[in-house]
Order: C-alpha cells, then structure tokens, then sequence
C-alpha cells in the first residue's frame, strides 16, 4: 500500500484529487488534511510516501508545514510535491534547505498526479 497525504484547505480540490486518484488505484491510501496543523498530526500518525501540498492555506503555508515535518518526511523518503498560482522562482527559495521538494503549477494537467504514483511504484521495483 501506498500512503498519501493530500493537504489542502479547499475540500472540492482534495476530493475531486482523492475521487481521480482512487479511480486509477486500488493500492493507496489517502490521508487527508485541511491545514497544516491537521497535516502535521498525519504525518506523526502516519509513514507517509508522498505528500502533495497546497501552498496556500490561512493557517500557515505548505512551506510552513514542510519545514515543520522535513526530518521524519526525510526520514521516510517521502516524495513531496507542493503546489501553488505563485511563482515559481519564490517558492523555490523557501524550499531550497529540504532537499528534493518538487513545485508544480496549482493548475496543472490531474494527469501529472497519475503520473506521481506511477512513477513511484516504478521506482519501488528497482
């Protein structure tokens, strides 16, 4: 099984990504969270595999929460995927000390997501 964590504080954005994702997969569990503060608690209840973020969030940001949980994520070798509508060049300065943290666009393809797992359970079997 693979465990996710889906942290987004607009529930349409987590469910419609929840509802695509289990349509592709019957091996993933998703965990999710509306906030950082929920995210944190996730991930101390949980071996995360990969993270997918929201950057943007009215109690702290992704990058927030990230910097919160870097060493038991980096212990886990999470994948961590943040997106956000800001820019790229910004975010990338926040994230630049945690290691492989990938930005994409919060209005990307739902098919890069698929993509995520697929490329994951590819690596799992190296």
């Amino acid at each position: 099984m693979i465990n996710l964590l889906l942290v987004d504080d607009n529930f349409s954005v987590r469910d419609t990504l929840k509802d695509f994702l289990e349509f592709f997969y019957d091996d993933l569990v998703i965990h999710q969270a509306m906030n950082g503060r929920d995210a944190i608690e996730e991930v101390k209840k949980h071996k995360i595999d990969i993270l997918i973020s929201d950057q943007m969030m009215p109690d702290m940001k992704g990058s927030e929460f990230i910097a919160e949980v870097i060493e038991t994520l980096s212990e886990y070798k999470t994948w961590i995927y943040i997106y956000s509508g800001q820019l790229k060049d910004e975010l990338s300065v926040e994230l630049k000390n945690y290691g492989e943290v990938h930005i994409i666009d919060k209005f990307t393809n739902p098919m890069f997501f698929k993509q995520i797992i697929d490329e994951y359970k590819a690596a799992q079997t190296k």
